[in-house]
């Protein structure tokens, strides 16, 4: 009985009580016990999430009560969502979640019976059906930013949450799919899975396919550029492109030319002048699967009038002892294409220089100074001039002074240059000294007291005297204008003079004289004075000529694109230049060049410089290649680890090898890469470029260990047509999912 009907009972049910309460004014009140009401069947029911809203049903009493109307009231312990309507009325009161809901409470009718009841209501979950999508699509470039909406058809109440585990994508704003980064074309199309869900329990699975395709790379600038011939065979440029992700990978097979890191087009050797540019021509990838073509003219002009600067020493010193066998060389000179010959134009009889710039002695050399020079060109009529002096030095020998009858101490003197003598300091009573001689009698060659003496052999000088006593004189020098202090002189026989100590500002000293005006006996530098009388000597100056003011040239330093700063440098001669100081983030400096866009002449860093001529430097910067790590490579694609700082295959190594060149028969795999790893480095030792390079160095060695022998054992396993590509770690060191001192197989196919 529905509870509309069981309110039009209750209605007539009035009335009834009504006419019987009538007739019991009439008669005597019976007294009649209460019964016990009993729920009828309707105690349950079952519904889904979509229909949950509109539910109802109707609650009966099965026994216990007189047949009145029942009224059903719930107690406390109700499920939220349920409730009752008017006596006997179930009913939802909105949409419920998947879920059991319970009502319970006493019912009872207008004659005292009662009772109690309860009520259960399952509500099923819904399954979200997706809406149908056609497939997606979006190139490359566009697609880190790709999103599109996702929807459900049916199955679902309200907001529907989409989630997913696709790598490389994921779900935002509960409903949007979006990329989290470049997707590659070689990966496409993309099957993208996942859930979905509604906040009432509703549940499903929805799938999504995504085509990326490729683009076509385009070149950017430079396309051109100009040298000239002096600076062709260290021409660099940098490649670019205005399409692809970077970072974007050139290739060239045009003759002459290579790409280095990537992205840096270099000459291989010198280039001759053209009339027509010299055309290069390439490809170039990007790592998800862009590609594209691209074209450099290179201009090579003559660069005549372009000097030799002479870059090894000009001079050399040497003993005469191995004067007989000297050589040196060859000449080096800078700005030179290819071989130099030297021509020599200021010859010398003791020095010979080849065509190759090698220099030698032509025998035994006295000591002096020999000097020669000529000049120098190359193929490309690039001259220059050169020179070479030679300072021979004789050995040191000493002379020793003999008293000859005198008395006292005179230490040896050693030179190996003309010297003065030292001045005597033997006696001898009633005698007065002369002079020194070769011979103790006096037949041999006579010196002065204090005289120059060649010492080219050593040698015995004996004191001359002669008898009697006679007198002293003293020599007082004069500055004559000139300022300073130099001692008198005290003696009695011919002494040489002692070197001048006075100086004058804008003079050179020229001679004693014993006149201020000069007018009088002139004496030259540590001449001989006869000490027969007493005397003033003075200073005699020449003023100098005012020397001419040397034009000293300039190099300015100019960043280029780097940031810092640097003086310019000025010097009157071939002199260093100042060492880079510039830096540029995700560059690295190469060299110094005379044009911006390095087609000039090209200058290395610290490298000499004539400073014949005022220039400005540009800075040439290469960029730092992008290093993508390969990502981490399952269990069993790694070989070894070696030994620290070892790339030598122990028995294990062997053993590993053994088991990929197996595995390779097996798959008939015939295209294998291996990337080889270093030891790893301590955070100092990985900052120093010395530590780092050894280690790059150490990470190819080990992987052209590994590949040596792999080779070996593929051929005696029979498989042909292999090849073996091999490379070393960027900086040596592991990246995520690799180990230090391995071997990673990079491709296995």
């Amino acid at each position: 009985m529905s509870w509309r009907a069981g309110l039009a009972r209750i209605a007539t049910g009035v009335a009834v009580l009504t006419l019987i309460a009538t007739v019991a004014t009439n008669t005597t009140p019976m007294a009649s016990a209460a019964n016990i009401i009993t729920q009828g069947p309707d105690s349950s029911g079952s519904i889904d999430v979509a229909g949950s809203a509109g539910f109802v049903d109707t609650l009966t009493a099965a026994s216990g009560s007189d047949g009145g109307t029942v009224t059903f009231i719930p107690s406390s312990l109700t499920s939220p969502g349920l409730t009752v309507v008017g006596a006997d009325g179930i009913a939802t009161t909105g949409v419920l979640p998947a879920a059991t809901y319970t009502i319970a409470g006493n019912d009872s009718d207008g004659s005292g019976d009662s009772g109690t009841w309860s009520y259960s209501l399952v509500v099923s979950p819904d399954t979200i059906t997706q809406t149908s999508s056609s497939p997606g699509s979006t190139d490359v470039a566009a697609s880190s930013t790709f999103q599109t909406t996702l929807s459900a058809a049916s199955g679902f109440v309200g907001q529907v949450t989409f989630t997913t585990s696709t790598t490389g994508f994921e779900i935002t704003n509960s409903d949007v799919l979006s990329t989290t980064g470049t997707l590659s074309a070689t990966g496409s199309p993309y099957t993208i899975t996942g859930s979905d869900t509604d906040a009432y329990g509703d549940a499903g699975v929805w799938s999504y396919t995504l085509d990326a395709s490729p683009d076509t790379i385009l070149q950017g600038s430079p396309t051109s550029g100009t040298t000239n011939t002096s600076a062709s065979g260290a021409f660099s440029t940098i490649l670019t492109a205005t399409t692809g992700v970077a970072p974007i990978t050139f290739a060239t097979s045009t003759a002459g030319f290579t790409v280095v890191s990537g992205n840096e087009l270099k000459t291989t050797a010198p280039l001759s002048a053209s009339t027509t540019p010299y055309t290069v021509t390439g490809t170039d990838t990007d790592a998800f699967g862009d590609s594209g073509a691209w074209s450099y003219a290179l201009t090579v002009v003559s660069s005549g009038g372009v000097s030799l600067i002479q870059t090894s020493s000009t001079t050399a010193t040497i003993k005469t002892t191995s004067s007989a066998t000297f050589t040196a060389g060859p000449i080096t000179v800078e700005n030179n294409d290819g071989v130099v010959t030297f021509v020599t134009t200021k010859s010398n009889a003791d020095i010979e220089v080849s065509s190759t710039g090698l220099i030698s002695t032509t025998g035994a050399l006295s000591a002096g100074a020999y000097s020669v020079s000529g000049t120098d060109s190359d193929a490309f009529d690039h001259s220059g001039s050169w020179t070479f002096t030679l300072t021979v030095t004789a050995p040191a020998v000493s002379v020793t002074f003999n008293a000859n009858g005198g008395s006292g101490q005179m230490s040896p003197e050693t030179a190996n240059a003309p010297t003065a003598l030292s001045l005597n300091r033997f006696v001898w009573a009633a005698h007065t000294f002369v002079d020194w001689n070769t011979s103790a009698n006096g037949s041999g060659t006579s010196y002065a007291n204090g005289a120059l003496f060649p010492f080219g052999v050593a040698t015995q000088l004996f004191a001359q005297w002669k008898k009697g006593k006679v007198p002293s004189h003293t020599i007082t020098f004069a500055a004559n204008g000139g300022a300073g202090n130099t001692a008198s002189e005290v003696h009695n026989t011919p002494t040489a003079i002692s070197p001048n100590h006075f100086t004058r500002k804008g003079y050179s000293f020229l001679n004693w004289n014993t006149k201020a005006n000069g007018s009088g006996q002139s004496y030259g530098a540590g001449a001989t004075y006869p000490f027969t009388t007493s005397a003033t000597l003075y200073a005699q100056w020449a003023k100098n000529a005012k020397p001419p003011t040397p034009k000293v040239q300039v190099v300015t330093f100019n960043a280029n694109g780097g940031k810092g700063a640097m003086g310019s440098e000025g010097h009157p001669k071939l002199a260093p230049l100042t060492p880079n100081r510039y830096t540029r983030a995700g560059y690295t400096f190469l060299h110094w060049n005379t044009k911006a866009n390095g087609s000039g002449i090209t200058y290395a860093n610290d490298a000499p410089y004539s400073f014949g001529a005022s220039i400005t430097l540009y800075a040439q910067w290469k960029k730092n290649k992008t290093v993508v790590p390969p990502p981490a490579v399952p269990s069993g694609t790694q070989i070894g680890p070696f030994a620290v700082n070892s790339s030598t295959l122990s028995p294990a190594l062997e053993a590993q090898i053994e088991s990929l060149a197996v595995a390779a028969k097996t798959n008939k795999s015939t295209a294998i890469s291996l990337l080889g790893y270093g030891d790893a480095l301590s955070a100092a030792d990985a900052s120093n470029p010395t530590f780092e390079s050894a280690n790059i160095a150490l990470s190819r060695e080990r992987a052209q260990a590994v590949a040596t022998y792999l080779g070996g054992r593929l051929t005696a396993l029979g498989l042909n047509g292999w090849a073996i590509s091999i490379a070393a770690a960027p900086n040596g060191r592991s990246g995520s999912g690799q180990g230090a001192s391995s071997i990673v197989i990079a491709a296995l196919s």
